[in-house]
């Protein structure tokens, strides 16, 4: 199995992140992590939710659809994890939603987005109005069978700095009867319904997609973003394994020049900080999900000196692992 190479604290290490096969690294079926942002770690404080519960159906979860005001146990409060896409869709809310340790104003005409594997809770001070679709990783993939395809939503990543749209009444009206055809379908017993429904979704996902704000630098062009889109899926799946930059270039058939510039032209960073970035966020979820130590932690993702793993994590955070940990590792208030 895959394993990340033992650092041991140089701190010129900057630029890339290196990994060798290892036997420390814990066993992770490779379904898993193709559902998966995040490594199965022992000893988890926060629940993960494997299928949406929302629906009935045989046991094989793909797709489901409720109203948040039929639901008395949404809002959830407390922070957890799904192992399928969550879209929640707020015509009434006011309150504030926890994503990767992140906090957003959760309000009325709010369109939030949950890839698999990310940390996320929510609260409201009035009851909540509109929907929750949940959908597995495989009805995603029949709906974007090319990778091309899927890095064009920028909301269901890593890499996006904007998890959440905040819709205006006019865009909220319009595209609310795409919803509402989309639960029509979901709850009709007619031929073929779950194929109308992937496609009232796609649509759905296609007009966000053009409302959503892109960072795209001046010379961002269209080739440039989508290379971007696809080397940051391609991060979120084999940064723990991938040893060289290079081995993200073969799978993206290009050049690490191009990989580079491409990145920096659209997002201003270098290839190698977004994989920085993709660590620092898994060390964040370990110290804040799961009962190991700093030590432990480190020497999972692949640093053998502890000193080493501290200072690289709040040069990136901007606090010590032990701080996070502090803050994050038991349950706090969300609008904290």
């Amino acid at each position: 199995m895959a394993g990340p190479i033992r650092h041991k604290g140089r701190d010129s290490h900057v630029s890339f992140i290196s990994f060798h096969f290892s036997r420390h690294q814990l066993t992770l079926d490779r379904a898993q992590r193709q559902t998966a942002c995040v490594p199965i770690t022992p000893s988890l404080a926060f629940p993960v939710f494997n299928t949406s519960d929302f629906g009935g159906g045989d046991g094989a979860f793909y797709f489901d659809l409720v109203r948040l005001e039929d639901r008395p146990d949404i809002p959830r409060s407390f922070p957890h994890r799904h192992d399928y896409y969550h879209l929640l869709w707020m015509s009434e809310a006011a309150g504030t939603h926890l994503l990767d340790f992140e906090r957003y104003p959760a309000r009325a005409n709010s369109v939030f987005f949950v890839s698999p594997g990310q940390l996320h809770a929510w609260e409201s001070a009035i009851r909540p109005c509109g929907f929750v679709i949940n959908f597995s990783a495989d009805f995603f993939v029949q709906m974007f069978p090319r990778a091309d395809d899927i890095a064009q939503l920028p909301f269901f990543h890593i890499a996006s700095t904007a998890p959440v749209l905040h819709l205006s009444q006019a865009q909220h009206d319009e595209l609310r009867p795409l919803l509402l055809e989309m639960e029509r379908e979901f709850q009709s017993d007619a031929e073929a319904r779950m194929d109308i429904v992937r496609a009232y979704l796609l649509v759905l996902l296609t007009r966000l997609r053009r409302i959503h704000p892109r960072r795209s630098g001046e010379g961002a062009t269209p080739l440039n973003h989508s290379l971007t889109q696809r080397f940051t899926l391609l991060i979120d799946q084999h940064y723990l394994e991938f040893a060289r930059l290079g081995d993200y270039t073969s799978r993206l058939h290009t050049t690490e020049r191009q990989l580079n510039e491409a990145v920096k032209r659209t997002l201003g960073k270098t290839a190698g900080q977004l994989i920085q970035e993709r660590l620092v966020l898994e060390a964040k979820r370990l110290l804040g999900n799961t009962a190991m130590s700093v030590a432990e932690i480190a020497f999972q993702l692949g640093f053998e000196d502890q000193a080493y793993f501290s200072r690289f994590f709040k040069k990136q955070a901007g606090v010590t692992p032990g701080e996070f940990k502090k803050r994050f590792g038991a349950e706090a208030p969300i609008a904290a």
